[in-house]
């Protein structure tokens, strides 16, 4: 074999092991293009239209068709969204080099992250901090691996200024935080840093023949398959206000009133800064928010947080399944949303 031949084939394997990114964002990725060149990883972008309407997106299937579109045109392995003024990130992934591109929610990616972060060993003492909209999975993940944890009511775009408040409490800890809006943050990384961090995870992952969906896999079965779903009621009337209040004010003076329709765990009063361990009877106190939150969790892995506010009551319920393989993946799916509907069903019914 002649050096041209050899040269050839050395190009051909290194772009084998060489993941394709793509970057789909509202505005010029400048800020991050020499870290980009830094990493040698192959990348290109392409600019989204958020609309004139939408001064704030947030990544969906539409306004990352287009991207979706490119890479799965070129063969690109990866498209991460990122809205750099915002600190908002996405991901569609790959289940294998075969199939089209998943768009990732910000539960997914925030485990994602969460696990690199804490199997990178850079960061000693590190507190998780998630809006309590996110899933339940980021906490199970930060609990078991000894990690600091709270959750907060986190308001569209409020993340940083609640890492910021957090930081006060753990002044030399490092903290990292997500909300339900994909905006991410971590207080020792630049928002630039995360997103070259996510594209060489991926350039790792494809050099050991896996993808980020892959990596979503391991994470559910070492924790569980979480699936996670917000219902939004809009409070019409006083009187529906009242009788919602009065559900939230019954559990936490009688939470065994759910017995026979829904045996409880346990109940967290977030006002009072309590958790009820029903089965034990024990109460254990924790720090963080005040608000008029209240979380129920059933003995059969399913959870439900109850958010009130002047105009509307927001539910966030989560249920925790067994063991998932990719390629029942879709069944699973189908069936905990089915699981969830019945859960909304009852709180319709008014318990």
């Amino acid at each position: 074999m002649n050096l041209a031949s050899v040269q050839e084939l050395t190009e051909e394997l290194v772009e084998m092991d060489t993941a394709k990114i793509l970057f789909a964002s509202f505005e010029k990725i400048d800020p991050i293009t020499n870290l980009l060149d830094d990493s040698e990883l192959v990348y290109d972008q392409i600019l989204l239209d958020a609309g004139k309407e939408n001064p704030n997106p947030v990544f969906n299937f539409m306004n990352l068709k287009p991207a979706i579109e490119q890479a799965t045109d070129l063969g690109y392995n990866l498209i991460i969204g990122t809205d750099l003024t915002n600190e908002r990130v996405t991901i569609a992934v790959k289940k294998d080099e075969k199939s089209g591109f998943v768009i990732l929610n910000s539960h997914q990616l925030a485990a994602i992250l969460l696990k690199i972060w804490k199997d990178s060993g850079k960061y000693e003492d590190m507190v998780c901090l998630k809006s309590i909209h996110t899933s339940d999975l980021i906490e199970n993940m930060a609990i078991r691996s000894g990690l600091k944890f709270q959750s907060e009511i986190i308001e569209p775009g409020d993340l940083r200024t609640k890492m910021a408040e957090v930081q006060k409490v753990y002044e030399n800890s490092p903290i990292c935080a997500f909300n339900i809006d994909q905006q991410v943050c971590h207080s020792a990384l630049d928002f630039s840093k995360i997103i070259v961090e996510i594209a060489q995870k991926e350039n790792e992952l494809k050099s050991s023949g896996q993808t980020f969906f892959d990596y979503l896999m391991e994470i559910y079965n070492e924790f569980g398959f979480y699936k996670e779903k917000t219902i939004t009621v809009d409070l019409n009337t006083d009187a529906q206000r009242s009788h919602l209040l009065s559900i939230m004010d019954n559990l936490r003076k009688n939470p065994k009133s759910l017995e026979s329709t829904f045996p409880l765990n346990s109940v967290t009063d977030y006002k009072k800064g309590v958790k009820f361990n029903i089965l034990t009877d024990k109460v254990n106190s924790f720090a963080g928010s005040t608000d008029n939150i209240l979380k129920i969790e059933s003995a059969n892995n399913l959870s439900v947080t109850f958010a009130p506010s002047k105009t509307k009551m927001v539910y966030y319920i989560s249920i925790k399944g067994g063991y998932i393989s990719k390629e029942k993946y879709v069944m699973r799916n189908k069936e905990m949303d089915a699981e969830i509907l019945r859960v909304i069903q009852m709180f319709n019914r008014g318990l």
